[in-house]
């Protein structure tokens, strides 16, 4: 028994368990489907909230099941082991819920969490820009005061579930500014056919492709002033707050694909015979997959040393990158290699292994690019 084995609680399991039934019976029938088509899948989503899944980290007084962050990450890296898509879909829904836990008035919660949770609602955090990226100084949107609210106007990019989620937590300056500061504010905006002036338009990507974002415009979208989240000028601390959960959330998805990479190649290593033995006995295959085997275990030891630091309330932003740049490349090279071993079927689309390469390419750059994370861990052990 592994060490993270050992150290799991009943909770954790028998939530690991719910993601197991859930990847098996739900998603593993739909992966396929949904990577041909590249529709959002809408009523697996849908299954994951009837299953508890969408609020693993939410109080059970809204629904959810109140497990932990380390409960969270063993789920994520299941279902991303059968549809990475699908993975990336719910942690983008999940990140655009903590906000409104963590931040949210009384009636905000009652109202949209008992609804994300279940998966009636879905969740998209708009942060963001084609210009500014995710700075906070370099902001153009901006959310100016009316009598009865504010109008928002600027545009956004990326931004998972963007366009098809019924509730958008957009960031944007607040105009006119307050006196001690940039303004940069949330803003609880319903979806896209909800209200006048909001516009988005779907991108079309390498991998993940029922993973659904893009660009958004917002042309003098008209909310009310209790769309509001939490204070003005509170909003980069708001988007801002669960990155080191959202940064090792994304690195159990790696793990999640890794694994599932991992266990093809090594199933296929076993039975396929060439030149009379099987590929496994080749010493060439032999040494990557030692190689994949100690990535993976070691990519997975940083993700839940991460998640148990955070669980316990000790989270850093050093043990999340590590894990986040470490889980990244190690799902891109054990794809990868996995398709070598493979040979030509490999680069099949009839064999998974290509839309794992494919979907473990976007992790090095999603939450914070792998030179980022490697600068980040990099300025904390040199105490810069």
């Amino acid at each position: 028994m592994t060490l993270i084995e050992q150290s799991l609680s009943a909770e954790q399991r028998a939530v690991r368990e719910r993601a197991e039934a859930f990847a098996t019976e739900v998603v593993a029938e739909r992966a396929e489907e949904i990577e041909e088509t590249g529709e959002f899948p809408r009523d697996v989503i849908e299954e994951a909230g009837d299953r508890g899944l969408l609020g693993i980290l939410v109080p059970e007084e809204y629904g959810g099941l109140g497990a932990d962050f380390v409960a969270y990450c063993l789920a994520i890296e299941r279902i991303a082991a059968e549809s990475g898509a699908v993975a990336e879909t719910i942690q983008g829904h999940t990140f655009a819920t903590l906000p409104v836990l963590n931040f949210g008035t009384e009636a905000q919660c009652d109202r949209l969490l008992p609804e994300m949770v279940a998966g009636e609602r879905v969740g998209s955090l708009l942060l963001t820009e084609p210009g500014a990226g995710s700075s906070p100084s370099e902001l153009e949107t901006v959310a100016t005061a009316t009598d009865d609210g504010y109008q928002i106007s600027g545009e956004k990019t990326f931004g998972t579930n963007a366009g098809v989620a019924d509730v958008h937590l957009v960031v944007a300056r607040k105009r006119p500014a307050p006196e001690d500061g940039h303004g940069v504010s949330v803003f609880l905006v319903p979806g896209v056919d909800e209200v006048d002036g909001f516009s988005f338009e779907r991108g079309e990507y390498l991998g993940m492709h029922g993973h659904v974002t893009g660009d958004s415009v917002l042309d003098d979208v008209a909310v009310a002033e209790d769309a509001l989240l939490g204070e003005i000028g509170h909003g980069f601390r708001i988007a801002m707050g669960t990155i080191d959960m959202a940064r090792t959330g994304l690195a159990a998805i790696g793990v999640g694909i890794a694994r599932a990479a991992f266990d093809e190649a090594v199933a296929y290593a076993g039975d396929r015979e060439q030149g009379g033995q099987a590929v496994g006995e080749y010493q060439a295959v032999q040494v990557l997959v030692a190689e994949m085997d100690s990535r993976l275990a070691a990519a997975r030891h940083l993700v839940y040393d991460s998640a148990t630091r955070i669980t316990a309330g000790e989270g850093d932003t050093r043990a999340s990158s590590r894990a986040k740049f470490t889980a990244s490349e190690t799902a891109e090279f054990v794809a990868r290699n996995a398709m070598q071993i493979y040979g030509g079927k490999g680069y099949r689309t009839d064999h998974p292994l290509e839309r794992y390469y494919r979907d473990a390419r976007i992790l090095s750059i999603i939450g914070g690019t792998d030179e980022i994370q490697k600068t980040t861990v990099a300025e904390a052990a040199l105490g810069l």
